[in-house]
């Protein structure tokens, strides 16, 4: 499964992706973060814990399975808890977290949802009948 997003540079005041051609790929967590930024009126990112909560689930409603994600942050350690679908979401979801500058540490803990069955172990053995399951010689 591909990246959804690839590492790349910072993009904060000095170095805005519209004043020019882009220095980094499209589609890499610091673009989306800064252009959410944008959108939100605030190009130089957040200045407070709750507008990093804030820009962070803001740049997530834009990704598809993040929804069940909770965000807390507390002195710009940022703590990710709930449940994705895949582990590559899981990824990108702490690489918007580090992109945002007053960002000092990311603590992951958002589980990887599970797509198998549980098995059924409340049915008793059946009892085999000697010989069932062998070739007659």
């Amino acid at each position: 499964m591909e990246p959804l997003l690839i590492p790349g540079q910072p993009i904060w005041p000095g170095n805005m992706p519209w004043a020019g051609p882009p220095a980094i790929p499209a589609n890499s967590a610091h673009l989306l973060v800064a252009a959410v930024a944008m959108q939100r009126g605030r190009p130089q990112g957040p200045g407070t814990d709750s507008d990093v909560e804030e820009l962070i689930y803001d740049t997530l409603e834009l990704i598809q399975g993040s929804s069940e994600v909770d965000v807390r942050c507390e002195s710009g350690r940022v703590t990710l808890s709930g449940t994705v679908p895949h582990k590559r979401l899981k990824h990108d979801i702490g690489e918007i977290a580090w992109a945002i500058p007053i960002v000092n540490d990311v603590h992951n803990t958002i589980a990887i949802a599970s797509r198998r069955r549980p098995r059924s172990f409340s049915r008793e053995a059946e009892p085999q009948p000697v010989g069932a399951g062998r070739k007659g010689a």
